[in-house]
């Protein structure tokens, strides 16, 4: 039976190189990361790669001359990173089967680089256990790529997406689905949305520091006005990172597109919204230990409507 560990939840299993594959040709992804870490790493460095996958972000610091690597993944897909950077001429790199807990090292790190960020951050659990080696392995000079992130949100105005998520509703081919019906509307979904599917306000959810940052949140909240009247069909958030000073990327609706995408958290009916009234845009991310099956919540008040969902996501 396959170590639960080693399962993800969008991907199939971290043991499968089709998984790391689709991770890989996110070239903006993949090649911002090597970038910060050519501005990050000095000669000489010492760099932990925590949840290394494939290593490609251990060969990308010790191309850059880090004198120190010590790749950190939790599953045995570390045996074939092993032999991808020896393949690739980087030998040194110190491959760790360990997770938070068990991952040891001969000193502290002056990189910590990590690509822990699932769907709209929170969906892959990682952020705790990341603040654990930081605090444990990270020199106090040390760098965190990305060093910040940032949530964002803004409400669909695409009545597709209210349609094709009550299908169940209506009844089709003469069969009372009611028992099953709302769950795509309790339910988030991941999306790939353009700009003209959303109204232009941007409710900005708050910014971590990852040098600072002292727990994973448990709620994120906006407030804001809309530019215009319109009926919108639900809350698509997304998220962007300074990987390090003043080099960012973005997974919104405005930047390249990357494996990311965007969530979408649906209303069960739609709501007209009024720039006369200030609206308050609630998430609440899933908690660290339900990485197999995360609950997301979420909110929308503007004081005219509320609306709240408590559900178990199957994006």
């Amino acid at each position: 039976m396959r170590n639960e560990q080693e399962r993800d939840p969008f991907l199939g299993s971290y043991l499968d190189a089709t998984a790391h594959k689709a991770m890989l040709q996110d070239v903006v992804r993949t090649t911002a990361y090597d970038e910060a870490l050519r501005r990050a790493v000095r000669p000489g460095a010492r760099v932990i790669d925590f949840g290394a996958g494939t290593g490609v972000l251990s060969i990308f610091a010790a191309r850059h001359g880090a004198a120190v690597v010590d790749a950190v993944e939790r599953t045995s897909f570390v045996e074939k990173a092993r032999r991808i950077a020896k393949d690739s001429g980087y030998p040194e790199i110190r491959f760790h089967q360990a997770d938070h807990q068990t991952f040891t090292t001969d000193g502290r790190a002056d990189v910590l680089v990590s690509e822990w960020m699932g769907h709209f951050l929170f969906y892959e659990a990682m952020l705790g256990p990341l603040l654990e080696v930081r605090d444990r392995w990270l020199a106090p000079h040390g760098v965190m790529i990305p060093q910040k992130v940032s949530a964002h949100a803004g409400l669909v105005t695409d009545e597709q997406f209210h349609e094709d998520l009550s299908f169940l509703v209506n009844g089709p081919y003469g069969i009372d689905f009611s028992a099953i019906a709302l769950t795509p509307l309790e339910q988030c979904h991941l999306v790939a949305l353009q700009p003209d599917q959303l109204l232009e306000s941007v409710f900005e959810l708050g910014t971590l520091d990852m040098k600072t940052l002292d727990k994973v949140p448990e709620h994120l909240e906006g407030r804001g006005r809309v530019e215009r009247e319109a009926t919108v069909y639900g809350i698509v958030a997304w998220f962007s990172m300074e990987l390090v000073t003043d080099f960012f990327i973005g997974t919104g609706p405005h930047d390249p597109e990357t494996h990311w995408q965007q969530v979408y958290f649906p209303f069960v009916e739609p709501i007209d919204v009024s720039p006369e009234r200030e609206i308050a845009l609630g998430i609440w991310p899933p908690m660290q230990n339900e990485e197999f099956q995360p609950t997301w919540k979420w909110s929308f008040d503007d004081g005219a409507t509320h609306a709240f969902t408590d559900s178990t996501a199957h994006p």
